[in-house]
């Protein structure tokens, strides 16, 4: 046998008994110092509570072959909770704000030929809506001098898109990140996709969005969250 072989088969039963010890050892020395060894978890309320929220974004859609198009966006958001929400309606107008990729040139200089109609593959408008989802929360110190609360959100839906000659159905799902500048203004990073149901089959629509939010009728924030706030602020004050 190798020497190598007989050193593996040795190490292991070695490595073993040594993490068994650890595991029992520790919790017994643990109990000798008299610490509890139960699990601590302690979670925030949310700090701001979100009730009418109306939004402009602006948005870039890069999968057309032929255009790069910028649209812009708007939406109304109903919250139901710090959970459930319904963007009741979501509307992108992105007609002549497009950029020539220019490959329709490149196809005649370097083929002599031409695309057949790529206006028509051009999207005028989009217009969904969808149940959103907002399961994860959290806050990040900037430069130790702020503290910056987001949400993590999710969205799912139905809508249509507008092409030059015709409408055509469409699900969507999506998933952005909110970022709360005051109790009412926040900013919202996001990616969507749109999958339309076209004449000649499945379509897929990608579109990144970036913009502000408005929370109307908001509602005074809660006064644990009010009392936590002013801890931070203490605390960095305290740093500085």
């Amino acid at each position: 046998m190798r020497p190598s072989h007989l050193l593996r088969r040795c190490m292991c039963p070695t490595l073993m008994l040594l993490v068994l010890f650890a595991g029992v050892a520790a919790p017994a020395y643990a109990d000798e110092d008299g610490l509890d060894q139960g699990k601590v978890f302690a979670v925030q309320p949310r700090p701001y509570q979100l009730n009418q929220e109306f939004g402009l974004s602006f948005g870039f859609l890069p999968l057309d072959a032929f255009y790069k198009m910028f649209s812009v966006n708007g939406h109304y958001v109903v919250h139901f909770s710090d959970l459930w929400a319904w963007e009741a309606v979501h509307l992108s107008f992105s007609k002549y704000l497009d950029v020539d990729t220019g490959l329709k040139g490149e196809l005649a200089d370097r083929w002599d030929t031409s695309p057949t109609n790529p206006e028509e593959d051009r999207i005028d408008f989009i217009l969904d809506t969808n149940l959103m989802i907002k399961p994860m929360v959290g806050k990040a110190a900037l430069f130790d001098s702020m503290v910056i609360h987001n949400e993590t959100y999710f969205l799912i839906g139905v809508g249509a898109l507008k092409f030059e000659t015709a409408w055509y159905p469409a699900i969507n799902v999506g998933v952005g990140i909110r970022i709360f500048v005051i109790d009412t203004i926040s900013v919202r990073l996001e990616v969507r996709e749109y999958i339309s149901i076209e004449e000649g089959g499945v379509g897929s629509t990608l579109q990144f969005g970036l913009g502000f939010s408005y929370n109307a009728f908001a509602e005074e924030a809660r006064p644990i969250v009010r009392t936590l706030r002013e801890a931070d602020v203490k605390d960095q004050g305290g740093r500085r």
